[in-house]
C-alpha cells in the first residue's frame, strides 16, 4: 500500500493543479469565491503574487480581501509584505488558524466570531493530505462520540486537540457543527504563511455567505473509511468544471481512480 501511495501522489498532485504551472487568470477570483478553500491549490501551485490576487479580491468586491486577513489576523500591513507573504506567523494547528479567523470575523462584525472553528481530520495526513472543514459550533464544551476508534464519550473544550474535529451531532444526538467551508488539501498547498492567508480569506468569505455545505459528512465519511483520493480527486473535478479548466484533468483522475494495489 505504501508503494501505491508514493505511485499515486505525483498523479493527484498533477489533477488537483490543472493550473499548477501557470499564471492564474484575472477573472479566476470571482468563481474561486464560491469555491472557497476547494480552490486554494489552483494559488499555491501558481506564480500569481499575493498582490495581484489581492487586486482581484478587491475587483470582485469580496467581503474579505489579502489586505483584510493580513491587517485582521496578523495586524501586519499589506503593503510591503515579502513576495511570499511570511511576517513569522505560521500556523502549525487549528487552534491558531481559528484564533485568527475568529479575528478576521470579529474585524467584519460578526458579533459571534467565537462560535466559528477552523477544523481538520488528519487520517490522510502521513499520504500527504489533510481535510480541513470551517464549523459554526453553538457549544463552547463539547460531548461526543470519540471520532475514531471506540466510540467513547468524552467531553472536551478548546483546550483539547480533539475539539478541532467536526463534529456533525452530539452524544444524544443533537446537531452540533454546522460546516460552511471544507476541502481536501495536499499539505503542501498551505504549508506558507502566505497560502494561509489565502486560505483564511477564502474562508472567511465563504462563513460570510452564510450557506451551509451539507455534503461535507458524506465526504469525511468516505475519508474516514480510507478513500482520500476519490474525495481529492472528486472535488477537484468540481472546481475545474466550475472554472472551465478541466482539460487534462479528467485523464489524470481516471489513471488515480484505476491503480489498482501493488
Amino acid at each position: 500500500m505504501k508503494n501505491l501511495t508514493l505511485f499515486l501522489l505525483p498523479i493527484i498532485i498533477s489533477a488537483i493543479g490543472c493550473a499548477t504551472y501557470y499564471t492564474i487568470p484575472l477573472a479566476l477570483v470571482g468563481g474561486t469565491l464560491d469555491l472557497g478553500t476547494a480552490s486554494l491549490p489552483y494559488y499555491a501551485y501558481s506564480t500569481t503574487t499575493l498582490e495581484v490576487i489581492n487586486e482581484e479580491f478587491k475587483s470582485n468586491n469580496a467581503a474579505v480581501t489579502l489586505e483584510d486577513t493580513y491587517r485582521a489576523a496578523y495586524e501586519k500591513p499589506f503593503i510591503g509584505l515579502p513576495p511570499d507573504g511570511d511576517t513569522g506567523q505560521t500556523f502549525s494547528d487549528m487552534m491558531t488558524a481559528t484564533r485568527y479567523l475568529q479575528k478576521i470575523l470579529a474585524d467584519k462584525g460578526v458579533e459571534d466570531a467565537d462560535r466559528y472553528f477552523l477544523t481538520s481530520i488528519n487520517t490522510a495526513a502521513d499520504n500527504g493530505f489533510t481535510l480541513i472543514t470551517a464549523v459554526y459550533r453553538p457549544a463552547a464544551k463539547l460531548a461526543v462520540f470519540e471520532k475514531f476508534g471506540a466510540a467513547n464519550q468524552v467531553t472536551l473544550t478548546c483546550d483539547h486537540e480533539p475539539y478541532f474535529r467536526p463534529y456533525r451531532i452530539d452524544c444524544t444526538g443533537e446537531p452540533l457543527d454546522i460546516v460552511y467551508d471544507w476541502a481536501a488539501l495536499p499539505n503542501n498547498c498551505f504549508e506558507k504563511q502566505g497560502h494561509q492567508a489565502l486560505m483564511l480569506t477564502f474562508t472567511a468569505n465563504k462563513i460570510l455567505a452564510q450557506q451551509p455545505e451539507e455534503d461535507y459528512w458524506a465526504a469525511e465519511k468516505q475519508w474516514i473509511a480510507g478513500d482520500y483520493v476519490s474525495v481529492v480527486t472528486g472535488q477537484d473535478l468540481m472546481v475545474c468544471q466550475k472554472l472551465g479548466i478541466e482539460e487534462g484533468y479528467e485523464k489524470n483522475t481516471a489513471r488515480a481512480r484505476n491503480i489498482g494495489p501493488s
